[in-house]
């Protein structure tokens, strides 16, 4: 993947500046990007500094710029990311780096698609494979054999055993554990502080110890 200096952060919420923090840190190491600001479609936040950072404009701002660029989406909500992906597809100047906290723990034989964000303290063991721009929060491990799908969100602190794979645009919520063997279905939500002991279907929104599911979500159009 070709890689260049300059680097925006899409989205100036809370987890937008966290992502800042997290370059900060990788940057006192690697000095690889030169992060220009945030660019967020709030009104309210336009021209402002957030963090030391500015506010650079709307996704118009993105749209009309034609150098090469690295853009990381700060966007917890899966669905919300994908929809930021399909925005600027026609942009080929583009790149999605990964971004990977200077203390997270992997082995050499775990895969990462594209546009992935691995937060501070996280652990993923051996053989784990993550698709395209999934996100891992501080303090998560990951166990053998794991398969997170595309725009998968896992939240601080979750625990996932091995041989575990989790649908695209899923969540698992903060503190939640999922045991060995059991799988998460597309568009499904865990609670914080869930454990899953038993597989999880598609559109289906499941909370508690054990956890049961309380909801089936709709389901939208976001192939």
């Amino acid at each position: 993947m070709e890689i260049c200096e300059k680097l925006v952060v899409l989205g100036a919420g809370g987890f937008g500046r966290e992502i800042a923090f997290v370059l900060s840190e990788v940057n006192k190491k690697s000095g690889l990007y030169h992060m220009l600001g945030f660019v967020d479609n709030d009104i309210s936040l336009q021209g402002k500094m957030i963090d030391g950072y500015p506010v650079l404009g709307d996704d118009s701002w993105l749209l009309n710029y034609s150098s090469k660029i690295n853009v990381v989406i700060g966007i917890g909500n899966p669905k919300i990311r994908k929809q930021a992906v399909d925005k600027f597809r026609i942009k080929d100047n583009i790149v999605y780096p990964n971004i990977i906290a200077d203390n997270v723990k992997y082995s050499s034989s775990t895969t990462i698609g594209m546009g992935c964000i691995i937060c501070l303290s996280a652990v993923l063991t051996v053989n784990i494979s993550l698709g395209d721009f999934v996100l891992v929060m501080s303090n998560s491990v990951i166990g053998h054999d794991s398969f997170l799908d595309d725009f998968t969100t896992i939240y601080p602190s979750v625990t996932i055993s091995g041989n575990v794979s989790v649908g695209r645009y899923s969540e698992v919520g903060v503190g939640a554990k999922i045991i060995q063997r059991k799988s998460i279905g597309q568009n499904s939500v865990v609670g914080a502080g869930a454990v899953v002991i038993e597989n999880i279907p598609d559109n289906c929104i499941v909370a508690g110890v054990p956890a049961k599911p309380i909801k089936i979500k709709e389901i939208h159009n976001v192939s």
